[in-house]
């Protein structure tokens, strides 16, 4: 949350109100038809009070979209194909179920002069996801499931890629099963062995860990 200015604390229940209605006017008019009078009147507040608030309107963007954003834990299940096609599905599902439609493109193109929103949106909105992921590439290297050679962050951006394209561009959710397709794609090419992970994948749950 950005800081507020010298004086009378802030309300948390008007903040809350004001994102909330931020989201609300962002799913009905989309990026472009955002105006902070139809968050005002939908929060029961000013638009002095919001610009007191925010004082840059992309803040309260940032900050409205990062408070229905879930910090995923690093997927463990004993299965490094299970662990990647979860973090595929859960940035897909932070990118196409939680925020807006089409939303996020703008906000990206309206951030992107100034360094210092352009650095905040990618925190708040994005690299949470890329963290948990990472994690569970980096720890498939370190326990032989990867190539020794494996950069857990270009891994990462390979198996971020369509998910990003989809939602900046194409604004598509993926096809069902299309995560795994993705993972095998890129196993493929940097597993050990790639039959012994596709063969853990599709034992039980509570034996995984065991293999």
């Amino acid at each position: 949350m950005t800081p507020s200015a010298p004086g009378r604390p802030r309300d948390p229940a008007i903040d809350a109100a004001v994102l909330a209605a931020t989201l609300d006017v962002l799913g009905e008019s989309g990026y472009a038809g955002f105006a902070l009078e139809k968050v005002a009147a939908r929060a029961a507040t000013t638009k002095a009070a919001i610009r007191r608030r925010w004082p840059v309107r992309q803040n309260l963007l940032i900050d409205a979209l990062a408070s229905v954003l879930v910090v995923p834990p690093v997927p463990d299940n004993g299965c490094t194909r299970c662990d990647l096609i979860e973090s595929v599905e859960l940035l897909a599902d932070a990118l196409h179920e939680r925020l807006p439609s089409g939303v996020l493109a703008a906000l990206i193109a309206d951030c992107a002069p100034d360094a210092d929103l352009h650095r905040r949106l990618l925190d708040e909105l994005l690299r949470p996801s890329r963290r948990a992921a990472t994690t569970a590439v980096a720890r498939a290297v370190d326990r032989g499931d990867l190539l020794p050679d494996v950069d857990p962050e270009l891994l990462v951006d390979l198996l971020a890629s369509t998910v990003y394209q989809r939602a900046l561009f194409g604004d598509v959710s993926p096809a069902k099963g299309a995560a795994g397709r993705l993972v095998d794609l890129l196993l493929r090419g940097v597993a050990v062995d790639f039959d012994r992970l596709v063969r853990i994948s599709r034992q039980p749950a509570h034996l995984r860990h065991r293999a």
